[in-house]
């Protein structure tokens, strides 16, 4: 029962960053791609890939220095 809770997590996570590729906000594209990069990040990490784990954490932090640049402005 688990197993399938991980899987769910999975996919909704890559759901989100699909998702997010359809904005037309960049502001909501960002964090609706960093929510999905968070949730696939703890589902990699539950499953011991640590290249997609570097990759999510990767776009979590780019996501969030550009969301911090555009509030500056």
């Amino acid at each position: 029962m688990m197993n399938i809770f991980w899987d769910i997590l999975g996919y909704t996570g890559t759901a989100l960053i699909l998702l997010s590729m359809m904005m037309t906000s960049v502001t909501k594209l960002r964090i609706v791609n960093m929510s999905g990069a968070l949730i696939s990040m703890i589902y990699a990490i539950f499953c011991n890939t640590w290249p997609v784990v570097f990759l999510n954490l990767g776009t979590i932090i780019i996501n969030t220095v550009q969301l911090v640049r555009v509030r500056r402005k």
